[in-house]
C-alpha cells in the first residue's frame, strides 16, 4: 500500500484529522504529511474545507485495493458458497459448486 493510499484510508475513517494526526498513523514527519496532502488536494483526489479546528478533509478518490490471488480466491469462493447454501433454483446452485471445485483445484 502507497503512502498516499494509507493516507486516503486514515482520512475516510477520520475527515478532522490534523496533519499531526495523519504524520503519526503514517510514521512519517508533519511536514511530509502536509506536503503529501497539498499534492492530493492538486491531483484532486482529496477535497479540504474550513481551517485549523474547522478543516475537514473528504475523499473524492478513493484507493484502489489491490489483492493478491489467494485473498481474490478466498473472495470467489466465499461469493459461491452463499449461493450453494443458498434457496437459488438448482441449476445455478450446481454450476456454483462446480466452479467453487475448480477454484479449489487451483489453490
Amino acid at each position: 500500500m502507497t503512502l498516499n493510499d494509507k493516507i486516503l484510508f486514515y482520512l475516510i475513517d477520520n475527515p478532522k484529522a490534523t496533519n499531526v494526526e495523519i504524520a503519526n498513523h503514517c510514521n512519517i514527519k508533519e511536514d511530509h504529511a502536509k506536503v503529501t496532502i497539498s499534492k492530493l488536494k492538486t491531483k484532486e483526489w482529496i477535497e479540504v474545507s474550513g481551517q485549523g479546528d474547522n478543516r475537514t478533509i473528504s475523499v473524492l478518490r478513493e484507493p484502489i485495493v489491490k489483492i493478491d490471488k489467494k485473498e481474490r480466491y478466498n473472495r470467489q469462493l466465499d461469493f459461491l458458497e452463499s449461493i450453494m447454501f443458498s434457496d437459488a433454483d438448482p441449476k445455478y446452485r450446481l454450476e456454483a459448486s462446480s466452479q467453487h471445485i475448480r477454484i479449489l483445484n487451483k489453490l
